[in-house]
């Protein structure tokens, strides 16, 4: 049986789950349901010392492409930051730790200045409270025209974002993260500043600002503003910019968006990340914190049974297949054909095909043209019977 401990940034998790700085860790009760979850850290939701960013709008939460739900939908949101003081949320995280020690789970506080002092005074009173880590909050996806960059604004600055992070660092013994934006801002180029100016590890990627609104009347949704997006989706982002960072940048890095099973937890790690983060699938999912559960046995079962004795066997097992443009394979095509015996009739394939290679018997069952198919793998993409396959060693996906 697989050791599912994981070394993250000079700290020792008992496994690679992580509940992400949100709503399930908006208190002290629900951090003790975070380490009854059975993950390995909490990020607790992230304190500051801005009013506004304390009291909440209602409703704050809805859901987009709803009919994919729960497997492909947006989580579409405008909950902001704890609801708490920094000296009332010292309280909750002093409880919290104490349940932490319980469960040998890390705690790491997450915080956002209002001023370059506030950044400074926020770190040493988490690290005061017990705080194995502290989190800096340079991703929240909220727009506020507060006269001072905070959340997205201040993490697509990389040189603010050095400059915070230095102070951050600087101002505890602690390790101290970054968690990073992709909005209007190079995640790489912004993960080396933060590196260089003391940050133990990053989190990639935050959710993305975003807008929606009411086709009767125009107006955008919830509160009436811009909100934050993500879901399911995002992995393939997600993915992209830790791999992105993890190849160019020496930091360990925390996943987080777009995991919605344990499959998702592998892939963050393949492409290099050394933990991962979880929060949309607990809030939006079916089983709440029980989805934790369900991604450490998925997880478990995946290293056991590819005969892996660790999770950081797999961590960047990816990066080294990864091509660059100017190299992939142009030369080999893979033909498509079809199982006869699977196809039901559905008629739908030759609207995929734009080479006129799909034809149809006196069955209407779909036959291919080997002459005609051009190899580019939009039909058995689509099949709804999976009954189109490729010849050869391809990489299509699960399609989950």
């Amino acid at each position: 049986m697989s050791d599912l401990s994981v070394q993250f940034a000079g700290m020792r998790f008992k496994n690679p789950i992580i509940v992400a700085s949100a709503t399930p860790s908006k208190d002290a009760k629900y951090m003790l349901h975070c380490c009854e979850s059975g993950a390995g850290g909490i990020i607790a939701k992230t304190v500051t010392f801005e009013e506004k960013l304390q009291h909440y709008v209602s409703p704050r939460f809805t859901v987009l492409h709803k009919r994919g739900w729960p497997w492909v939908y947006s989580n579409y949101s405008c909950e902001f930051l704890a609801t708490y003081t920094p000296d009332e949320w010292l309280r909750e995280l002093a409880q919290a730790r104490i349940y932490c020690d319980e469960h040998d789970v890390r705690l790491i506080a997450s915080i956002s200045g209002d001023t370059l002092d506030h950044w400074a005074e926020l770190a040493r009173m988490m690290e005061e409270v017990g705080a194995d880590a502290i989190e800096c909050n340079f991703g929240c996806p909220h727009p506020r025209d507060l006269g001072y960059k905070s959340g997205q604004e201040l993490g697509s600055d990389p040189e603010a974002a050095a400059q915070v992070t230095k102070i951050a660092a600087d101002a505890v013994k602690i390790p101290v993260g970054i968690k990073l934006t992709a909005e209007a801002v190079d995640p790489v180029l912004v993960a080396g500043k933060v590196r260089a100016a003391g940050a133990a590890y990053v989190t990639a990627i935050n959710r993305f600002p975003a807008l929606d609104i009411d086709l009767d009347t125009g107006r955008p949704l919830l509160h009436s503003s811009y909100a934050g997006v993500g879901g399911p989706w995002m992995r393939p982002i997600a993915l992209k910019w830790i791999s992105k960072i993890a190849r160019a940048v020496d930091v360990p890095i925390s996943a987080t968006n777009g995991v919605a099973s344990w499959r998702d937890v592998v892939k963050m790690m393949m492409v290099g990340a050394g933990t991962v983060q979880t929060c949309t699938a607990i809030m939006y999912g079916t089983k709440g914190f029980g989805h934790v559960g369900d991604f450490l046995k998925g997880l478990e079962r995946y290293l056991d049974g590819h005969g892996y004795a660790s999770p950081e066997d797999i961590i960047g097992l990816t990066l080294p297949q990864l091509l660059s443009w100017d190299k992939v394979d142009r030369e080999t095509t893979h033909l498509s054909s079809v199982d006869q015996a699977k196809c039901n009739a559905c008629g739908f394939c030759d609207k995929w095909c734009f080479y006129d290679a799909i034809t149809y018997d006196q069955d209407k069952k779909a036959h291919i043209d080997p002459d005609l198919c051009d190899g580019c793998g939009l039909c058995p993409s689509l099949c709804p019977q999976d009954a189109i396959s490729m010849e050869g060693e391809v990489f299509l996906g699960d399609f989950r």
